[in-house]
């Protein structure tokens, strides 16, 4: 029997070969291939009828696995409302696709079709699905974060359908609330708009930081693909009429509807629909030039981009009057995939034709089919192409319904609360004897959701879905013995006669979308205006508007007491009865303006004419329910201090009674005001001298006085004295402060300082690490923290204004700057400019773009981007050296953190040493004045680096007329000169004078530098005071750096395999050697530009820990550590340590002196390594500016630890090594092999790194 079944088996397998060896390897279904092989492969399989078949989207109504096989149909969507059946569970939706699917699947090649569905504000169409607030709601949170989370939630419940593609974000940009679809914008300011494309990551699952610029990506099954829409300008239509047109010049289409686009892109999106409206009377399905010219060639858009809803049609008027040129058209501009939906074979045949008739190249398929592809490989459909029943509880889990009811508390908006601010109505108590519940809004479901839910344009009544309406919701919160009657348009004298402690009305819109919202007069449906003037006629009450956008109030406010937008809440209004009794307080602020009258229409922030009912960003707070006892002490104290600044004041009022008014000098005018009532008193002496920045060593309060000094600097290691403390930095810096102060103006001087790494010119301050180990932290929110800590104590010295932070992207490790520089990866350079609104304050929510920004009071400073700009890419990384990049590798890689620092109101940017293909950047006006100051709107000042005009010619300042002109003409306002004061002064006055600089570039330059100045509040306090000089180096200061130095270090080797992993060291230990040049040596430890320009070895230099003391700390009491810095191979041998710890790395150096062409370990590094680790388990420290050369040793080395240059900290280090935390950091820089592959960036063609980019080992902390 055995010998019979062993024979059968064998006949199987037989016949198996057989039929195997026939079979042709199909490279496109093996995912071990890399992406682009995989989509040549499949294209060059594909037939002209299967590729036009993936360009087809279709409705479900049409659809079936017939025609899907038979058309080659590559998707299916459903429209607004398209369902299964009438409340179709989970289950019924996977069904439905999985037979779509597996006509897709039965077809020759088998590629799988995409199913897409609007999840706007959740999985709208779902019966039970979580539904989230409208996206304008959310811009009212300002909160990026939670917008992620409803992200990923909202996958979830798309993904419990079976559904992996969803058309969301909308990221229009609404300039006009007439306009039906302002609901879907999340603001009326891109920069809000830019930040909540933070949904993309929640959709799509955050992008690997090696990942390409443009290429998409969709991390797996619990994820979906998203779409970024409409493209571009939908939100700035003529009126706010849907589907009109938009007249903009290019400038502010880039700069106002553009940038949500930019950010999606970096962040990965998968696809791009079109709008429906025109630009400049071209319909934007037929702009050639925006969807193929810019989206996809400028903007390097790898995903696909489809049409809305009979998009092409809509190419001709009336729509599909010539389907053939609307075909032609629309797939000429660069649209990839069409949404029929319906008309299916009409399009196929239409584009056959195009194609076989020439009309259409075979090339503009393949690239469509080729982007689809690319997007369908990304998704993992090839691999999971159908959906099973594993996510079919997400749908509207608990934990959604309480994510989606905090993000209905955090996006209302509290307009008004009592009519005098100490008598405010909210929050409502909950015990009250009896409350009225009045308005048509408040006992409505649909009403709260709005539009885009269950149906295309919305539905009224409570049955549509699961939800809690805000009377339920209110019912809920209030105090069991409270009696809640509810009566939905009550008459005045049933209000009067009932005696109601207060009232709650709710009343807005009716549900709407597209253009059946669209809307001239933007009132609230009736009878909510009746129902307010009755119920707030009759009672105290509280209105909480349910709208879309502002809507008309104006005329009932005096009858309000308290006022709330609570736009389209979704279904969890238990959210809007939290807040409205106090469990948490109001913190909304308006995404939008609130007009007062639609006649002021379209009015939007920044606007000349901006005169409205609420401004934007407008919001009051309330804090939740505290004991009383607790505010009846803050109100004493309160009505203490108004006492106090009415004295203050009175005093003040007696001592200017009959001085000459000077409204530059009066805080209470306008900034423009008072910049220009002082730009027409000064003289031009007095303007130059404000463009003029001097060096310590060589100004004086006299100087000052006669020269008009506009700031002063302190160079690298320029200090007051020898360990000069606190108090010594405030005398010098006030000194010199009162020689500007007694000028005819008394215009205040602004002085710098560099503080790349904390304030790292003074004695005992914090020296955090430097930027490249910051970088390998990848979070934001530590380097804010640290901007915050390093901007009190440079503000502890009297010093206001810091040149940092530099904002380059290293792309070759040669450079002597590159620990300068956070990352190769121009994304987390970006993310890291957070560090700008900790040095200078979190920018308010209503500020223009490019506006600078110094938040009030004396803790903060202003900041400067730097070095404007490329001057990362040199050629080998030679310091000052030419930037051969096109516009686009500049814009892409070098530009992006600008706009960024700008976005967040920086102060100050300044200019590169570094040429662009030849041209110096100081004198390269196209950049500086054309793209920073005219694209990016940058209005603060550009400042020039130490003597940089002077390099302006070769040699350095071989004519420095010219380089003054060359210079102040690029758009250089403030000069770093530093010694040569009066050369300058004289050659440009002359200048001026001869007409060589026109008066008009003189007064702009002084314009930015008043501008600042005010915007840092130099003219109410200009001289500096002791207050702040307890905060140089403080305790919780040190304690934040040695976090920056724990999530810095990046574990690059742990044993020779996983199962014997050295680190983290035990503590106790017989006997330990700790070795190096860097073990027991705080300035290497530290780097270039610390005390020093160079920085210096040794341990004096100022206060800090080693990490030789930092293990002694460490170990246990018992564990005898022993240092020797370069011991040879007999005596690590014969002294039986348990283990070694090894610090090696670079010397100190800063700019030139640093670059270098062979990146190795100084001071006999290597014969360390190599004794040590050759007699005893090592593990090996570097620090380091940049990756070094370590291939060669690494068979050697047990452990191997990047650690930057960590600065004074070096306690964090061993908190690692030792287990007391694990490691987390990730390599900002891809970590080469050997020198001669450099420049060598993620990405590029010849990638053979020793580690990548990203990289990094981690460790648990041991228990």
């Amino acid at each position: 029997m055995k010998k019979i079944l062993i024979f059968m088996v064998g006949l199987l397998l037989l016949n198996c070969w057989v039929a195997l060896a026939d079979a042709e390897y199909l490279k496109y279904k093996d995912p071990k291939q890399p992406l682009n092989v995989r989509i040549k492969d499949l294209i060059n399989r594909m037939t002209l009828e299967e590729k036009i078949g993936q360009m087809v989207q279709i409705d479900r109504t049409v659809a079936s696995a017939n025609a899907i096989n038979k058309y080659f149909i590559g998707s299916v969507l459903s429209g607004g409302g398209s369902v299964p059946k009438k409340q179709a569970s989970a289950e019924d939706w996977i069904k439905m696709v999985n037979d779509f699917q597996k006509g897709a699947l039965s077809t020759r090649l088998g590629i799988p079709m995409i199913y897409g569905i609007d999840a706007v504000h959740g999985h709208n169409n779902v019966y039970k699905a979580t539904i989230f607030p409208h996206n304008i709601g959310m811009g009212a949170t300002r909160d990026p974060e939670l917008v992620k989370k409803i992200g990923e939630a909202t996958a979830l419940e798309v993904r419990a359908t079976g559904i992996p593609y969803v058309f969301a974000p909308c990221i229009a940009v609404c300039r006009d609330p007439r306009w039906g679809r302002c609901y879907e914008s999340y603001s009326e300011d891109p920069t809000l708009v830019q930040a909540m494309t933070e949904i993309i990551p929640g959709l799509q699952g955050q992008i690997p930081a090696n990942s390409r610029k443009g290429v998409p990506f969709v991390a797996g099954k619990k994820n979906v693909a998203a779409c970024a829409k409409h493209y571009v300008g939908d939100g700035g239509t003529t009126k706010g009429i849907n589907e009109n047109n938009t007249v903009i010049d290019r400038h502010g289409l880039l700069s106002i509807h553009m940038p949500g686009y930019y950010n999606s892109i970096i962040k990965g999106v998968s696809t791009v629909m079109v709008s429906f409206s025109s630009w400049n009377g071209v319909k934007m399905h037929a702009n050639r030039q925006l969807v193929t010219g810019f989206l996809k060639n400028t903007l390097r858009f790898r995903g696909f981009v489809i049409s809305d809803w009979q998009g092409i049609d809509r190419i001709t008027s009336p729509p599909h009057a010539n389907y053939t040129y609307s075909i032609l058209t629309g797939i000429t501009t660069g649209i990839d995939m069409i949404m029929v939906p319906f008309n299916y074979t009409e399009f196929i045949d239409g584009l056959t034709s195009l194609v076989k008739h020439n009309f259409i190249p075979t090339s503009r398929i393949d690239d469509a089919v080729r982007r689809i592809l690319r997007v369908k490989f990304m998704m993992g459909l090839f691999e999971n192409p159908l959906a099973d029943y594993s996510l079919v509880n997400q749908l509207g889990r608990q934990e959604h319904r309480d994510l989606a009811r905090e993000a209905v508390r955090r996006s209302l908006v509290l307009l008004k609360n009592g009519q005098y601010a100490h008598k405010p109505l909210l929050p409502l108590p909950k015990k009250a004897s009896k409350i009225l519940v009045a308005g048509s809004h408040a006992d409505n479901l649909g009403y709260q959701c709005g539009g885009w839910t269950i149906d295309w344009q919305g539905l009224s009544g409570n049955n549509l879905t699961t939800g809690t309406t805000i009377l339920s919701a209110i019912r809920n919160t209030v105090d069991k013995d409270t009696k809640v009657v509810y009566k939905e348009n009550p008459d005045l004298e049933y209000v009067k006669s009932n005696d109601f402690s207060y009232a709650i009305v709710v009343v807005g819109e009716h549900p709407y979308a597209e253009t059946f919202g669209d809307s001239l007069n933007l009132t609230i449906a009736d009878p909510g205006p009746q129902t307010i003037t009755n119920v707030c006629g009759g009672v105290k009450c509280v209105v909480v508007v349910i709208s879309g956008r502002p809507v008309v109030i104006q005329p009932y406010l005096d009858t309000i007491e308290a006022l709330v937008a609570a736009w389209l809440p979704g279904t969890e209004g238990q959210g809007v009865a939290d807040v409205l009794f106090g469990d948490y307080g109001f913190t909304g602020k308006l995404p939008r303006t609130w007009f007062k009258t639609v006649d002021q229409l379209p009015m939007n922030v920044g606007d000349s004419d901006y005169d409205p009912l609420y401004p934007f960003g407008f919001g009051l707070t309330t804090k939740p329910n505290k004991p009383r006892g607790e505010e009846e002490k803050k109100e004493t104290m309160a009505k203490f201090l108004n006492l106090l600044v009415g004295l203050m004041l009175l005093t003040c009022c007696v001592s200017i009674t009959g001085a000459e008014y000077l409204k530059y000098k009066d805080p209470k005018q306008p900034l423009n005001i008072r910049i220009k009532d002082l730009m027409k008193r000064m003289t031009l002496e007095e303007k130059i001298g404000q463009m003029v920045q001097i060096e310590r060593t060589v100004a004086s309060a006299d100087v000052i006085k006669n020269y008009f000094i506009g700031s002063v600097l302190s160079g690298g290691g320029s200090v007051p004295k020898v360990n000069a403390t606190a108090e010594d930095w405030v005398d010098m810096v006030n000194e010199l402060q009162k020689g500007a102060l007694s000028t005819r103006l008394g215009i205040p001087l602004i002085y710098g300082i560099d503080a790349v790494h904390g304030h790292n010119n003074v004695y005992k301050a914090t020296i955090f690490p430097h930027n490249v180990g910051l970088g390998a932290t990848r979070d934001p929110a530590l380097v804010r923290k640290i901007g915050e800590a390093t901007a009190l104590e440079v503000r502890a010295t009297g010093i206001p204004y810091a040149f940092a932070p530099c904002i380059a992207v290293c792309r070759d490790p040669r450079w002597g700057r590159c620990y300068e520089s956070y990352s190769e990866d121009h994304r987390i350079v970006q993310a890291m400019t957070e560090i700008i609104p900790g040095l200078q304050g979190e920018i308010p929510a209503n500020s223009p773009k490019g506006v600078p920004y110094v938040a009030p009071g004396k803790t903060k400073v202003a900041a400067c981007a730097k070095h404007f700009v490329g001057d990362g890419g040199t050629t080998k990384g030679i310091n000052e050296n030419n930037t051969v990049i096109d516009r686009h590798g500049l814009l892409s890689i070098h530009m992006p953190a600008y706009d960024n620092s700008i976005i967040k109101g920086v102060a100050t940017v300044m200019v590169s040493y570094s040429s662009l293909n030849g041209v110096k950047m100081h004198a390269n006006r196209d950049l500086v004045t054309g793209f920073l100051k005219k694209t990016l709107r940058f209005r603060g000042f550009v400042i020039s680096d130490y003597q940089g005009i002077d390099r302006i010619t070769y040699p350095p300042h071989a004519n420095y007329t010219y380089s003054v002109l060359a210079g102040v003409n690029a758009g250089i306002d403030m000069v770093m000169i530093p010694f040569t004061y009066k050369e300058f002064i004289d050659d440009l006055t002359s200048l001026v004078k001869n007409n060589f600089v026109p008066m008009s570039r003189i007064n702009d330059a002084v314009e930015r530098i008043l501008r600042v100045k005010f915007v840092m509040g130099l003219f109410e306090n200009p001289l500096a005071d002791y207050s702040l000089v307890n905060q140089i180096g403080t305790q919780e200061h040190r304690e934040l750096a040695r976090e920056a130095v724990r999530k810095s270090l990046v574990l690059l080797k742990n044993g020779e395999n996983g199962d014997e992993p050295l680190i983290p060291l035990p503590k106790k230990a017989s006997k330990i050697l700790v070795a190096g040049s860097h073990a027991d040596n705080l300035g290497f430890q530290c780097g270039g530009w610390t005390i020093t320009w160079q920085g210096q070895g040794g341990n004096n230099i100022t206060k800090g820990t080693t990490i030789l003391s930092a293990i002694k700390n460490s170990v246990d009491k018992d564990t005898k550590v022993v240092h020797k810095e370069n011991p040879d191979l007999e005596y690590v041998k014969s002294n039986n340590f348990s283990y070694a710890i090894v610090v090696v790395g670079e010397e100190p150096y800063a700019e030139t002196k640093g670059d270098s062409k062979n990146l190795t370990i100084s001071h006999n590094g290597y014969d360390t390594i190599k004794n040590v680790c050759g007699g005893i388990k090592c593990v090996v420290v570097v620090i380091s500016g940049r990756p070094l050369v370590m291939q060669p040793y690494l068979d050697t080395i047990d452990a191997l630890v990047a650690a930057w240059l960590p600065g004074t900290e070096g306690q964090g280090v061993a908190d690692v090594l030792f287990g007391d935390y694990g490691f987390t950091g990730k390599l900002s820089r891809t970590w080469f092999k050997t020198v001669d592959q450099l420049p060598m960036n993620v990405g590029d063609s010849h990638y053979d790194p020793l580690f990548p980019f990203g990289f990094g080992l981690t460790t648990k902390p041991v228990n």
